[in-house]
């Protein structure tokens, strides 16, 4: 088995192939790959957003009133688990917008000292972070 992006205008498919004993292509599955970054911008106020929570969740001390009612009830929740990885990784290098997610969040890649993750996130109307997801660094734009 075989795979690899093909990369169009307008994006990347990941395709893989698997070939016969005659070299001939056998089977093979094709899925979206990561979005290829384009002229857009993200949303106003959402990369603040998101470096004011992850210096929250490394203090341990995130500002709830910055966050919409049921991300703050998620973040609290999530707390004995983000808070020490956030720790952990140090200090916050740099934050790097890497495209649209599928439900129109902004996702950034952060890089710390010791180590980096995908965050999102999109804001209410009121400004608030109202949402995001975390993940590995590698993992293809949701």
């Amino acid at each position: 088995m075989i795979a690899g992006n093909l990369v169009f205008t307008n994006g990347q498919v990941l395709m893989s192939a698997a070939l016969d004993s005659e070299g001939r292509m056998a089977g093979g599955i094709m899925q979206p790959g990561n979005r290829i970054p384009s002229a857009e911008m993200p949303s106003p106020g959402t990369e603040a957003a998101v470096r004011h929570l992850v210096a929250g969740l490394a203090s341990g001390s995130p500002d709830y009133d910055k966050l919409a009612p049921k991300f703050g009830d998620l973040v609290r929740s999530d707390m004995p688990m983000s808070q020490p990885m956030f720790k952990s990784m140090g200090e916050l290098r740099s934050v790097t917008y890497k495209g649209k997610g599928r439900m129109g969040d902004d996702v950034y890649n952060l890089v710390f000292a010791n180590g980096g993750v995908l965050m999102s996130a999109f804001l209410d109307a009121n400004g608030r972070m109202a949402g995001g997801f975390i993940a590995p660094p590698s993992t293809p734009l949701p």
